[in-house]
């Protein structure tokens, strides 16, 4: 299936703004599509052509209303430029320190022009509402580029620019650059820029993240490890075959990453996953109550355990409400519930008397290969720390109710039996038989909250891990359909608009709604993972 959520909408932008092909009659054939779409290699799921109409109508919308507002202060018409803007500098008769000798800067996204020249757009789109803003250097970057590229074609595979830098010609007298929100329509002007500020932006602002990207030597393992060309090479990837004894797909795939996010949303709903996890599509449906609130108790754990020094949260004074971090929506009752739940969190607290000279990392990333799956496990842990120079791993969960007995604690947290593996494999380091696992349940009922100890050092415990991992791992990896299943989980699916099952399970079940679990949801259990 296509696995480039906008890749859909750029093939029909492509046709109705280059090939001159009426709106009507674009947005019907993407509509009907049965196979892959002009200039795409593989078709795209039902929910993402959905999606795509959407998108496209409200992009012709937003751009007829912004030439429209353009026209109306004097700004002349712009229209699609076919080929990419490039800035591509001359090359040096010696490499730098990289290997380069000649560096090309372009950007992406939908280009336009006026017709003599004076005015060039670009816009950007986001998967949900628009952007309100972008980082300084990256603007710089966009504005540099649009200011100074020349419309290059693409080169064939394994062939060389010319040695020769680009010339813009006549520069336009004023860039601007639009960010698009395809799930609203929202549009927001990130900048608007005459030569002479963008040459000032760009030499203050981009310029030296250019230089620090092109003379940095650091790895730093993460989900960009999916696209890197160099995996085979790098040294600070750990490498853990046979971590779940998963078994190679029989269709060959592209290398991709698992996260323990990822295997619980594909045994919800394999749709759900690819549209959201792989597609990145965001409906804009907003998180329930328990999901408000928890990610409010982890916001608030995570800044004060990154204090330096450390410290734990026993001797700390008691939390309020005002105090909670801004930004989650939180009521009345749930910002109260979220303050009992800290309370909570006092005694049980990882910092709590640790001595000085132990190492804290708030919310890390966890980076392990697995050659022969030729994936990218990928795991944030809430904290790991050590304790007499052992790694431990703590997991931190909030929930309404008290924990189930009938189910084992590693199949309710896939998360924990992610983390069982890659510290049985060595991942945080080498002394498997000492680092373990914490997870800490927060209720907000007084003296209900638990923590349970996982050791990774027992047989059983990683068995138990292994099965788990195992059994929700390959059928994600074999998946090449992406099937909807519905559920309670179709409340809360940020792609559920465009799934036609997932929005009639949600008509007919609205009893249902507001009840939907966050990874690691609110009713799970303890078993023979303990230690």
């Amino acid at each position: 299936m296509e696995e480039f959520g906008l890749g859909p909408l750029w093939a029909a932008l492509d046709c109705w703004e280059h090939d001159g092909r009426p709106l009507d009659r674009v947005l019907e054939e993407v509509r009907r599509a049965q196979g892959p779409l002009r200039g795409r290699s593989a078709p795209a799921h039902p929910a993402l052509l959905a999606w795509t109409v959407e998108a496209l109508e409200r992009y012709a919308a937003a751009r007829a209303a912004e030439q429209e507002a353009s026209q109306s202060r004097g700004l002349p018409h712009t229209v699609p430029v076919r080929l990419g803007w490039t800035v591509r500098t001359r090359r040096m008769p010696t490499l730098d320190a990289r290997g380069a000798g000649q560096y090309e800067h372009t950007v992406w996204g939908r280009q336009y022009a006026s017709a003599d020249g004076s005015v060039r757009d670009l816009w950007l789109p986001s998967l949900g509402s628009a952007k309100p803003d972008r980082a300084a250097a990256e603007k710089a970057a966009i504005a540099h580029v649009v200011l100074n590229g020349t419309p290059t074609g693409r080169r064939r595979r394994n062939t060389l620019p010319p040695d020769a830098a680009t010339e813009p010609g006549r520069l336009p007298d004023r860039v601007r650059v639009f960010d698009f929100g395809c799930a609203d329509g929202s549009t927001t002007r990130l900048l608007d820029w005459g030569p002479e500020e963008t040459r000032e932006k760009f030499a203050a602002q981009a310029a030296p993240a250019f230089h620090a990207a092109a003379t940095g030597s650091g790895t730093r393992p993460g989900p960009s490890c999916v696209e890197c060309k160099a995996i085979s090479r790098c040294g600070a990837l750990r490498r853990t075959p046979g971590l779940w004894g998963g078994s190679p797909t029989v269709q060959a795939r592209n290398r991709r990453s698992v996260s323990a996010w990822d295997l619980r949303l594909h045994s919800e709903c394999p749709a759900q996953y690819h549209l959201v996890r792989r597609l990145h599509l965001d409906g804009l449906v907003p998180e329930n109550d328990g999901a408000r609130r928890g990610r409010a108790v982890d916001t608030w754990l995570n800044t004060q355990h990154a204090t330096r020094p450390a410290r734990g949260c026993r001797g700390l004074a008691a939390t309020t409400t005002a105090e909670l971090p801004i930004g989650h929506g939180l009521d009345a009752p749930l910002a109260q519930a979220a303050v009992r739940m800290l309370e909570e969190h006092r005694s049980l607290c990882p910092l709590n008397d640790l001595a000085p000279d132990e190492q804290v990392r708030v919310q890390p990333q966890v980076t392990a290969y697995v050659p022969e799956l030729d994936v990218v496990v990928l795991a944030v842990p809430d904290l790991i720390y050590t304790h007499r120079g052992r790694w431990i791993w703590r997991e931190t969960k909030t929930a309404a109710s008290a924990l189930w007995q009938g189910r084992p604690l590693l199949r309710s947290y896939p998360q924990l039996a992610l983390g069982v593996l890659l510290l049985a494999a060595g991942a945080l380091g080498d002394d498997r038989q000492v680092s373990h696992m914490e997870f800490e349940l927060l209720r907000e009922g007084r003296g209900e909250s638990h923590l349970e100890r996982i050791d990774p050092g027992r047989a059983e415990v990683v068995a138990e891990a292994r099965e788990v991992v195992a059994g929700l791992a390959q059928p994600l990896l074999e998946d090449t359909q992406y099937e909807p299943r519905t559920g309670r989980h179709c409340h809360g699916c940020q792609a559920r608009r465009w799934c036609k099952p997932g929005s009639a399970y949600a008509t007919d079940h609205l009893s249902g709604a507001g009840h939907r679990l966050r990874a690691g949801g609110s009713a799970d259990a303890r078993g023979p993972a303990r230690a």
